[in-house]
Formats: C-alpha cells, sequence, structure tokens
C-alpha cells in the first residue's frame, strides 16, 4: 500500500467511520462507542491551588507563630493538614481518571481499527501495557515542564514579588499586567506543547505499543523516525487534524442543539397536555403535575446526554481513523488490517506475468554488467 498523504486520508477515514457507526443504524452501539470516545480523552494531567492561609489580617501577632493564641494556631494546622489531605486525594483521582482514560484509548484504537464493538474483551486485553503507556505520558509531561521551567518560574517569582510590593505601596500596575499576560502566555505555550507531544505520541506510538507492545524507548524512537522521514507530512497532519476537530466540534455542538431543541416538542406537548388536565384537580393534581414535569425533564437531559456522545464520539472515532489511515500506509503491520478498505489510486500496480520463452527456444544468457 502507498502511503496516504495528510488530505488524502481524509475521505478514507470517514467511509471507514461511517461503516463502523452509521451503516449498524444501532443508537445503543453508536452510544457504546462515543462513551468509550468521550471517556478515553480523559486524563489530562491537573493540579490545584490554595489559598494562602497565613494572613488573616493585619494583626500585628500574625507574623510570629509564638503569639498567636492556641486555638488559632490548631485550627491552621487542621486547615494545613485539610488542604495535604485534599491535595493528595486529588492527585490519586487524577490519576486513576488518567489510567482509565489511558485503557479506553487502546480501546478506541482497536474497536475503530477492527470494526469490533465488544468493548469489555478489548478492555481485558490491555490491562499490563496501560501502565507503560501511562508512565510514557507522565514521563513526556514531566520533561516538557522541566525544560520550560526557565521560563516559568522566573515569571511566577516576578509575579509574586510585584503582588507582595502591592500590599505596601501603589502597584506598577502596567508591569503587572505585563507580567500577568507574560506567565499566562507561557502557560499556553505548555497547554500547546503538551497537546501537540500528546497527539504524536497518541496517533503514532500507541499503535505499536497496542500491536507489538514495544517499549517506551522503542515507542518514542518510532514517532522520531517518522517525524524525521515526513517533517512536512506530519506538520500537515497536525494541521488537519486540528481543523477537523474543530469543525466537528462545532458540528457537533450545532446538531445537539437542534436535537435538543426537537426533543422538547414532544415533551413540550405532554407537559401542556398535563397542566390542561391537572392544574386544576386540586392540590394532589398539582402535585401530580409538578411530579410528571420532573420526570419529563429528566428524560429530556437523558435524551440529550445520549445526543451529544454520540455526535461527540463520531467526531472523536473519525480523528481516530483519520490519524490510523494516515499512518497505516507507513506502518506495514498496522496497513494490513486496513488493506480491504484501501482506495484503489493507493495500491501498488499488479505486476505483468513474468515473460516464458518457448521451450524450443535457448535460454539467453544471464545479464552480467561489466565492473566500473
Amino acid at each position: 500500500m502507498l502511503p496516504l498523504s495528510a488530505i488524502d486520508a481524509i475521505g478514507p477515514a470517514w467511509a471507514h467511520t461511517r461503516r463502523l457507526l452509521w451503516d449498524n443504524r444501532r443508537w445503543q452501539t453508536m452510544l457504546k462507542i462515543g462513551a468509550v470516545a468521550v471517556f478515553a480523552g480523559i486524563g489530562g494531567v491537573g493540579g490545584g491551588s490554595f489559598p494562602n492561609m497565613g494572613n488573616f489580617g493585619n494583626n500585628s501577632h500574625a507574623g510570629n507563630p509564638q503569639n498567636w493564641p492556641g486555638s488559632a494556631a490548631g485550627i491552621l494546622a487542621t486547615i494545613a493538614a485539610l488542604a495535604v489531605v485534599l491535595f493528595v486525594g486529588i492527585f490519586i483521582f487524577v490519576l486513576i481518571m488518567m489510567y482509565i482514560g489511558s485503557r479506553l484509548q487502546f480501546v478506541l484504537f482497536e474497536v475503530v481499527l477492527r470494526n469490533d464493538t465488544t468493548v469489555g474483551p478489548i478492555w481485558n486485553r490491555y490491562g499490563s501495557i496501560t501502565w507503560r503507556w501511562l508512565g510514557l505520558r507522565l514521563i513526556v509531561s514531566l520533561v516538557a515542564l522541566l525544560c520550560m521551567a526557565p521560563m516559568l518560574i522566573p515569571a511566577i517569582v516576578q509575579f509574586v514579588h510585584l503582588l507582595h510590593q502591592s500590599e505596601n505601596q501603589p502597584a506598577n500596575l502596567g508591569l503587572l499586567i505585563a507580567t500577568f499576560f507574560g506567565l499566562f502566555a507561557v502557560a499556553i505555550l505548555i497547554a500547546f506543547l503538551f497537546s501537540i507531544i500528546h497527539i504524536l505520541l497518541h496517533d503514532f506510538g500507541l499503535p505499536s505499543m497496542a500491536m507489538e507492545s514495544t517499549s517506551i524507548a522503542e515507542t518514542v524512537t518510532r514517532v522520531w523516525r517518522l517525524l524525521r522521514a515526513e517533517t512536512g507530512q506530519v506538520f500537515l497532519f497536525l494541521l488537519m487534524r486540528v481543523i477537523l476537530g474543530f469543525a466537528g466540534s462545532w458540528c457537533a455542538n450545532i446538531l445537539v442543539l437542534i436535537t435538543a431543541m426537537l426533543g422538547m416538542i414532544p415533551l413540550g406537548i405532554i407537559a401542556l397536555l398535563d397542566y390542561a388536565i391537572l392544574h386544576s384537580a386540586g392540590d394532589a393534581g398539582k402535585v401530580i403535575m409538578v411530579l410528571i414535569w420532573v420526570v419529563l425533564g429528566i428524560l429530556w437531559v437523558a435524551f440529550l446526554f445520549i445526543a451529544s456522545f454520540i455526535l461527540v464520539g463520531y467526531v472523536i472515532a473519525f480523528i481516530q481513523a483519520y490519524a490510523l489511515y494516515f499512518l497505516a500506509g507507513r506502518y506495514p503491520l498496522l496497513g494490513q488490517y486496513l488493506a480491504p478498505y484501501w482506495p484503489a489510486t493507493h495500491m501498488p500496480a499488479v505486476p505483468p506475468p513474468a515473460y516464458e520463452p518457448p521451450p524450443a527456444s535457448p535460454a539467453p544468457p544471464a545479464f552480467d554488467p561489466p565492473i566500473a
């Protein structure tokens, strides 16, 4: 199979997604795959911050802990302990969600690759390798943070210093705003780098981990080789992936809005009939009327969630298929699964049959090129 360019991979990916989701015409299957796709995106590294508890006002004794009342010191120690427990709890929760999201990324990969919607058996196959994939994500995130620390730390220190000065004297508003926006720009840059690195690893590294159980070093090496060999096509793929994801998200939002409005029509008619029948039926009738409205509201919210999962899942599944078709021509093992759906224009030409001279003809002499 000949590799597809970042543009040529769009059509086959869309057709593949339609075969997987739309051709089944079963909303249960679409909801299941949509849920897998949505929750596969869970697991971004997050963090929390806690307000400064050391300054309760302008009390002259606040600077010396020895002069604090015993009750105040105890309260502060309790708050600090709770903050530590809360931070540890949040960290563990984020780690658990990252693990679930990382494992579901393998599930989504195989679901889209093989058009297999049996999520349970696929989930069971990727128990051990998920930790390797999660470790790779954490390592790359840590390395990216360390690389950005020389820019991030001075900006934070400068911003905190300016805030501290503003407590005792008028602040330099222009410098404070410039520092804030500089810190914001660095944070945006970090988030952008995280996104690029994650996309490269997810789209070009995860398939080799899933299919060959490659090590972290080998996975990163393969991604780097592809990036060096086809830098232009990879960057075009990243650009198209962002554009397609953005356009798909907008279309999904519009369709969800239309679906929500359409879903309100029958439920609204039932609510009006409910009001017409029960609003004058006394207190008991009004209670029943309100309960029916609550049930209708729950049904509408459930309908909205189902539509959102299906539509957003469709977009995410298409992005996954787009990455697979772009990589398949460059990764033969992956290409074997997509060969039946490969565009005819990118299949190698069938070689003509070999010429065999008649038996009576003497065999031609072997071609022996001269040695230069």
